[in-house]
């Protein structure tokens, strides 16, 4: 824990969130950490810092990073394959370390399936260029530079109300998930802000639409492939 978010007996250390800060913090593994780490998480992912204490001496630290995480869906790792050996209370342990508050800060999450033999054995099949993706992603860092933020993903509160309005269907969209509790208070701004950079990368202006939520939306599907609400 004192690695990962700082602190020491002798010397106070800044840990790995704080090393981390304006870049990225990959946890491997994520389901083998002790669940108390991982929920230490939750206020550096929430407010950028992280607040160290020890018996003489306290420090406020940086932790403004980019959380990315894999886990298997069990601990034997076999169950993406259809050869699970764990019973239904080890996956069910195992599963509990990753909360719901913690998979809530998660903006995107995704279910990424084995690749098919032929394709690991065979050449791969070639994807979209790297230059024209990385010009696509600078025009919508522009966008949000417009905005007074580095990220969209930093608009909160009237300033996320101004810069992604609803339109009456991408409304009623958010208002049915908020209503029966597929989506809470917190994921519903995530969803907000990811639908407001996918208009950027479409350089769509606007209220937000409910194409464009929708498909927020379905970036969030670690609630089902974990089994976790968000």
């Amino acid at each position: 824990l004192v690695a990962l978010i700082g602190g020491g007996s002798a010397v106070l250390r800044p840990g790995e969130v704080s090393l981390a800060s304006g870049g990225v913090l990959f946890l491997d593994e994520l389901g083998e950490f002790p669940a108390a780490h991982l929920d230490a998480l939750r206020q550096p992912l929430e407010s950028g810092i992280v607040r160290v204490a020890r018996a003489h001496v306290g420090a406020t630290l940086p932790a403004r990073f980019l959380l990315v995480a894999a886990t298997n869906p069990c601990p034997c790792g076999q169950g993406a394959f259809g050869a699970c050996r764990c019973s239904s209370t080890q996956v069910q342990r195992y599963l509990r370390r990753l909360s719901g508050p913690l998979l809530d800060r998660f903006d995107l999450g995704l279910w990424v399936d084995p690749p098919p033999a032929a394709e690991v054995l065979g050449r791969a099949s070639e994807g979209e260029c790297t230059s024209d993706v990385r010009s696509r992603v600078e025009r919508a860092r522009a966008a949000a530079r417009n905005r007074g933020v580095a990220a969209n993903r930093q608009l909160s509160g009237a300033a996320l109300d101004r810069a992604a309005p609803l339109s009456p269907d991408a409304l009623g969209v958010l208002r049915d998930r908020l209503a029966n509790g597929r989506l809470t208070m917190r994921g519903a701004q995530r969803v907000r802000a990811v639908a407001l950079t996918l208009m950027d990368l479409d350089e769509m202006d606007g209220p937000l639409d409910a194409e464009h939520v929708h498909v927020a939306l379905s970036l969030r599907t670690h609630s089902q492939a974990l089994g976790v609400a968000a």
